[in-house]
Parts: structure tokens; C-alpha cells; sequence
């Protein structure tokens, strides 16, 4: 037999294999239609669990219990819809095991195909996944666990998956509820910390080193030492007068990226830098400014604003507006500040400032307006008279959930104010 012949047998059998699996995994129909607005209606019970996380990593030499309810995964999952309606899943927890499951809609040729997924979860003294059904596809569930840790192994070079299995002592299941026992997170988030630092020895991207420069100059401002609060726009003014003296026609959008994502890493919240790369000189101690930074007389406006434009920059917008979204109806909850469709005005307002930055018809005039901006009237509309403060019941009587008429009505009025602005409005003419 040729050479040739040999080859083309492989090719074909290839190609039978790749067609046999796309046949088993790929369904016509989804299995999982989920209203995404029922599911995130308990979003303020998540509270509860991410004080639990929180718990286990500031408290990481000690054994910790995290209890998860059905509510709160259900809350999740429909938030992940919220930003990738694409996604459908739910889950169910019994005493005897615990199922997600979730369709994802894949475009096709003549129409839309369905990865529909399955997983089971038991209790036992470890992490023990009964199978993993991908379409008519069967997996055992050690079989699937084993391929994941291996993966991550052998991606980073370490025993990473291996640890993350093992850092899971115990699951027990009640019906509604499951009970996951960790193991101390101290050598876990050390093993992560090596891995990070072993991949930020490659070479960093243009934007990564961009974004330092703009982080180190925010830094460096005086108005940063100060103790009295300052006026947002005053470091929106600097920075993006920076950016200008900095790009060209060609680099004009990419410096408007690195000086968001370095005002949301300086002004938002330091974290914001584990989605960028290597931008922070001491992570035990990041720069931020001595006093508080006020978007119409507020901190927590400044936060929201500036957050949603960098997460505007590194992703869709769907996800950018269901972060917010899912935040405040956390807050709705007891101890939470309520509903506040002023922080999600301040969103949507960071969303179209990033949007106007980001297109290379307005990236380099709106650099230059924003740099000698008198207010923050230009890119921020008045807050007075929006709805906020709103408790979970309060919520309710008046929108139901987040696809009522009522509730889209309040989104709809809000993003006619920002379309009615003139740096906005302008903008989306030349979209």
C-alpha cells in the first residue's frame, strides 16, 4: 500500500471520527429552557456563599465547610444567562446526588444545534462525579474528572488539577442543599500564585505594558496623595490628556484601553488587574488613592462607572450589564444598600464610554473631549429622581423580575437619557 493510500485512509478515518462525535454531542432541540429572570430573583442569598469563599481564602490555614443552596446556584446560573442568553441551565440537589444541566446554542449551517450537558454530582469523602452526558455521548464520571486534571497538569506544568481535586474532602447533599468540605487553602493559592508568576515571565502584551505605564502615572498624581476627595473628571481629564500626548492614529484605540483599565485598577478596585496581566507593582500593597473619588458627589458612583467600562473593554457588553445587574439585586437583600437603578445608570454610562473610546471613528476626539472635559455632566447624566434604595419585597411589588414591562421600562428611560447626550448620541451616529 502507497504512502498516499495510507495517509488518505488516516484522513478519512479522521474525518469519520470528527463527524461520529459531532453527530453524538450536537442535538436538535435544546433539553434546558430556563427564564433567566425567575432564576435571579434569590441573587441576594449569594451574599451568603461569597462571604464563605471569602471566609475560606482570608482564613486559609483552616479547614472550611461551604454550604451551597439550590437558590444560590440557580441564581448563578441565571446570571451567566443574563450575559450569554446562549446558555440555559439549571440544576437540582437531592439527598442522594446533584444534577446541572444546560443547553448552549451552536450556530450551524442550515440552523442552531444544541450542546445539551448533563452532570452528576454524589456524596462521598471527595469530588465524585457519577458521569458527564454530552448529547447521546456517555462519560464516566472518573473518567471526565481525570481528563480535566490531567489537562490542567499538563497546561500549566504543574500538579495544579490534581490539587484542586484533592482540596475537596467531603460532599453532602440534603435535598436543596449541598455541604463541600475544603481542605486548608494556604498550599493551593501558593501552588496558584507560582503558576501565575511562572506565566508572567512570557513576554507581556502591548496593552499589559500600556496599561502599567497609565497605572504608574495615576500613581504618581498629586491629587492621589490627598486626602480630600476628588472630583472624578480631574483624573479622567489627566489620563486621557496622557493618552493623547501619547497615541497616534494607529495606537489612538489601544491607549484608550490601557487608561480605562488602569483608572478601573486604580479607582475600582485592584483586582481588576488579574484580568489584564502583570500591571501591579506590589500586590500586596496596590496604588489607589489616599482620598475617596466622587462621580456626582459619590465613591460608589465613580466605582460602578469607571468598573463597567473596563469590563466593557475586555468583554461583551451583555456580560458588563449582568454584572451590575446581578450586584444590585444582591444588595436588595438584609444589610445590603437595595436595588439602585442610580448604579446601574453609572454602568450603562461606563459601558457607552467605553464603546465611544474603543471605535476608531470617535477613539481619538472623544480622548481629546474627555481630557478637557469641564464635568462629568458630558459623560454622566443627573441621578436625581432615579429610582434606588429598593429592598427585595419593595422590588417586587413594583417589577416582578427583570424582564417585566415595569423593570424594562426603568432600562429603557435610562438608556434614552444616555442616548440623548451628546457625546453619546454623536457617537452611536457614526456606529
Amino acid at each position: 500500500m502507497s504512502v498516499i493510500r495510507v495517509l488518505g485512509a488516516i484522513v478519512t478515518g479522521l474525518l469519520a471520527t470528527v463527524v461520529l462525535l459531532v453527530v453524538l454531542v450536537l442535538d436538535t432541540q435544546p433539553s434546558v429552557k430556563a427564564n433567566a429572570s425567575e432564576q435571579i430573583a434569590d441573587a441576594d442569598t449569594v451574599k451568603a456563599l461569597l462571604s464563605q469563599v471569602r471566609q475560606s481564602i482570608n482564613q486559609r490555614q483552616k479547614t472550611h465547610v461551604i454550604t451551597v443552596s439550590e437558590q444560590q446556584v440557580e441564581s448563578l446560573i441565571g446570571f451567566v444567562q443574563r450575559a450569554a442568553p446562549y446558555i440555559h441551565g439549571t440544576t437540582r440537589i437531592r439527598s442522594e446526588s446533584g444534577f446541572i444541566s444546560a443547553s448552549v446554542a451552536v450556530p450551524a449551517i442550515v440552523t442552531t444545534a444544541y450542546l445539551n450537558i448533563e452532570i452528576e454530582v454524589l456524596p462521598a469523602d471527595k469530588l465524585a462525579i457519577s458521569h458527564v452526558r454530552i448529547g447521546s455521548l456517555y462519560i464516566p464520571g472518573a473518567f471526565a474528572v481525570g481528563i480535566v486534571e490531567s489537562a490542567l497538569n499538563v497546561y500549566t506544568d504543574s500538579d495544579i488539577g490534581t490539587q484542586a481535586r484533592r482540596q475537596i474532602t467531603n460532599v453532602a447533599m440534603t435535598d436543596g442543599q449541598v455541604a463541600v468540605t475544603v481542605r486548608p487553602m494556604e498550599p493551593f493559592l501558593q501552588q496558584l500564585n507560582q503558576i501565575r508568576s511562572g506565566f508572567e515571565q512570557d513576554e507581556p502584551d502591548e496593552l499589559t505594558v500600556m496599561t502599567k505605564e497609565y497605572l504608574r502615572y495615576l500613581a504618581t498624581q498629586d491629587i492621589a496623595a490627598k486626602k480630600q476627595s476628588q472630583p472624578f473628571n480631574t483624573y479622567l481629564n489627566r489620563v486621557m490628556a496622557r493618552a493623547s500626548e501619547n497615541s497616534t492614529q494607529e495606537t489612538v484605540v489601544q491607549h484608550n484601553k490601557a487608561a480605562v483599565l488602569a483608572l478601573a485598577i486604580f479607582i475600582g478596585h485592584h483586582r481588576i488587574a488579574n484580568l489584564v496581566g502583570d500591571v501591579l507593582l506590589d500586590y500586596d500593597q496596590p496604588p489607589k488613592p489616599v482620598g475617596s473619588v466622587l462621580l456626582r458627589g459619590r465613591s460608589d458612583l465613580s466605582k460602578h462607572f469607571i468598573i463597567s467600562a473596563a469590563l466593557k473593554m475586555l468583554s461583551e457588553q451583555e456580560v458588563t450589564v449582568a454584572i451590575g445587574e446581578f450586584k444590585e439585586l444582591m444588595d436588595r437583600g438584609r444589610g445590603g444598600s437595595g436595588y439602585s437603578f442610580v448604579d446601574l445608570t453609572a454602568d450603562l454610562a461606563g459601558v457607552e464610554m467605553a464603546k465611544v473610546l474603543a471605535n476608531p471613528d470617535t477613539a481619538a476626539s472623544a480622548q481629546q473631549t474627555l481630557a478637557t472635559a469641564a464635568d462629568e455632566s458630558l459623560y454622566m447624566p443627573a441621578i436625581k429622581g432615579v429610582v434606588e434604595g429598593l429592598s427585595k419585597r419593595e422590588f417586587n411589588r413594583r417589577y416582578e423580575k427583570v424582564d417585566s414591562e415595569a423593570y424594562l421600562e426603568e432600562v429603557r428611560q435610562i438608556r434614552a437619557r444616555l442616548a440623548q447626550m451628546p457625546f453619546y448620541g454623536e457617537a452611536a451616529g457614526s456606529d
